[in-house]
């Protein structure tokens, strides 16, 4: 029987759910969800699968250490006792991000981080004879510490830079989608990648593409190549080419129609340029149009947008844009389902349709109601 780790999948919240059932279809096992993560079980090659195919992961982190503390001298005895030449070399840079809550001895992150630090400083220095460095710009490893009341966890990350960063964006418009909280709400909305898919606000494509990406099979990692575990040295690059090639070899294009529009042209660019790079110019269509004006070219359909609110834009008629969105779902878009995220209670309420479904979420440090509207 193949060894099982524990991880940790952090994600946004509201998507917990999502998360998980992503994880126990790539193959793990007691899940457990948290407060904006999930923690699971799986063997070795389950990091690899994750960092590859995860849209609603933000990063994966490896469960090395658990500890009860009781001073912060525990800080450095439990990090020494860790076996780190095993997961890197003295000519290796490290970071390590801290987090601390509710413990009565330790009441900042920095102390646990600089403790955390010597502990791994002096490990390898004692194996190797020279010391790794800290770089907190580009490091070869990255150290998550989380302390809790007197629980102590210590935890690679594998993933490195987050996983909303793609890799496909070469450009955005102000304050654009995430890309994990875009990929969350396409699959909260149960779009069944058969039936067309239209985006009214698109800014810079973010649900395009992510909705493309999920309808062609397209594994979001394969956009990256730089992942923290690509510099452990229990690295398997056999593996991980293997798992690369099927990935690609899993990618399907039968898309169904994928169209977006905007009224800025400057948007519409902005989008082109993103959907080009992610290599489905052939699969969206793109048209500068107002929502009022637009009309849909097929009669049945699934609407997922993010348009305007108030704190993102200069426009003052903001109510009467979302009065406007409303007749336009009511007249124009009948034998639809449309999902509406927004942050403006106020606006979301000028909509005038009653909301089959809501749901809390955030974007960045916004909380925002996904709504989602049946157009009979």
């Amino acid at each position: 029987m193949k060894e099982t780790l524990p991880y940790i999948a952090t994600t946004l919240s509201g998507l917990e759910e999502v998360l998980e059932t992503e994880l126990q279809n790539l193959g793990a096992t007691r899940t457990i969800k948290l407060n904006r993560a999930v923690s699971f079980d799986g063997t070795p090659d389950l990091i690899y699968l994750t960092n590859l195919w995860s849209r609603t992961a933000l990063q994966v982190l490896v469960n090395i250490k658990t500890e009860e503390i009781n001073s912060p001298q525990d800080l450095y005895d439990v990090a020494y006792s860790i076996a780190w030449e095993d997961y890197f070399n003295s000519s290796d840079t490290f970071m390590i991000n801290a987090v601390v809550n509710n413990n009565h001895f330790i009441n900042n992150s920095l102390f646990a981080s600089l403790k955390t630090k010597d502990a791994i400083v002096d490990r390898i220095r004692n194996k190797f004879g020279s010391r790794p460095s800290v770089d907190r710009e580009n490091p070869n490893i990255i150290i998550n510490v989380h302390i809790s009341k007197n629980i102590y966890s210590i935890s690679l990350n594998s993933t490195g830079i987050p996983l909303f960063k793609r890799g496909y964006k070469i450009a955005a418009v102000q304050s654009p989608l995430n890309e994990v909280l875009a990929a969350g709400i396409i699959s909260l909305s149960g779009w069944d990648m058969k039936t067309p898919l239209f985006d009214p606000f698109c800014g810079s494509g973010t649900i395009l593409i992510e909705a493309a990406m999920l309808a062609a099979n397209l594994a979001p990692g394969l956009y990256r190549n730089d992942f923290t575990f690509l510099n452990w040295k229990n690295f398997d690059r056999n593996k991980w080419n293997k798992i690369v090639d099927e990935a690609k070899n899993k990618m399907k294009f039968e898309i169904p129609l994928i169209f977006g529009s905007d009224i800025s042209a400057r948007a519409i660019s902005i989008a082109e340029k993103n959907i080009e790079n992610a290599g489905f110019s052939d699969f969206i269509t793109l048209k500068k149009a107002a929502f009022g004006d637009f009309i849909p070219p097929v009669q049945n359909g699934t609407i997922i947008t993010n348009p305007p609110y108030g704190v993102r834009t200069d426009d003052t008629n903001i109510l009467e844009l979302y009065d406007r969105i409303g007749n336009s779902l009511k007249h124009k878009f009948k034998g639809y389902s449309c999902w509406i995220i927004s942050s403006d209670n106020e606006a979301i309420n000028k909509i005038g349709l009653h909301a089959s479904t809501k749901k809390k979420l955030f974007n960045g440090s916004l909380e925002c109601k996904l709504m989602g509207y049946k157009m009979y």
